[in-house]
Order: C-alpha cells, then sequence, then structure tokens
C-alpha cells in the first residue's frame, strides 16, 4: 500500500484546522472578528457556528486523509467526493446566511 504523502500532510492541516475551528479556538484570530465591535459580537452564536463550521472544513480534512491511504479512492472517486464536498459546503453557507440560527435577533 502506497501511501500519497502530499495527502497525508494537507489532510492533517485540514484536520487539524477543522478540529481546532469546531472547539472555538480559531475564531479569535480573524482580523474580521477582531475588529467587530462588542455589541455585534454579542449578537452572534459564535459557538454554534465555530461547530458548524469546522465540522465542514473537518470532513474535508478526512476525504483528503482517506485519499493518502486508499489509492483506488485518489484515483477514481476523489474529484467526486470533493465536488460533493463543496456543494454541501455552499448549500450550508447559504443556510447559515439565511437561517437566524447563530444571530441573537434581540
Amino acid at each position: 500500500m502506497e501511501i500519497s504523502w502530499a495527502c497525508f500532510g494537507i489532510g492533517l492541516v485540514i484536520l487539524a484546522v477543522g478540529i481546532v475551528m469546531f472547539f472555538g479556538g480559531l475564531h479569535v484570530f480573524f482580523r474580521s472578528w477582531k475588529r467587530m465591535p462588542e455589541a455585534e459580537k454579542q449578537k452572534i452564536h459564535i459557538k454554534a457556528l465555530c461547530h458548524n463550521l469546522g465540522g465542514v472544513i473537518a470532513v474535508c480534512g478526512v476525504i483528503v486523509l482517506v485519499a493518502a491511504f486508499w489509492p483506488y479512492f485518489l484515483d477514481k472517486l476523489f474529484v467526486w467526493f470533493m465536488v460533493a464536498w463543496f456543494v454541501c459546503a455552499a448549500i450550508d453557507l447559504v443556510w447559515i446566511s439565511r437561517s437566524g440560527r447563530y444571530e441573537d435577533k434581540k
């Protein structure tokens, strides 16, 4: 079994970013979050938003890691899984912006 070391490294980085984002440790480094007024920050349910985005990013990392260890997946299925992931991520972003679940409307 041959390992794709490029996929392995990239997959680990993406998975790590997803996990850190899921547990809420990454958004504090975003420039837009730092510049946002405190009143605006209070209106966002950041924990739920981090769980959502972290999960989506972590799934991408898992897909890339599977490609690292399974040559058939890398040759035949990887592109289709990534297309499906992009479609699902786009639907998720539209849902995030329209659902109101992550906003406090007080």
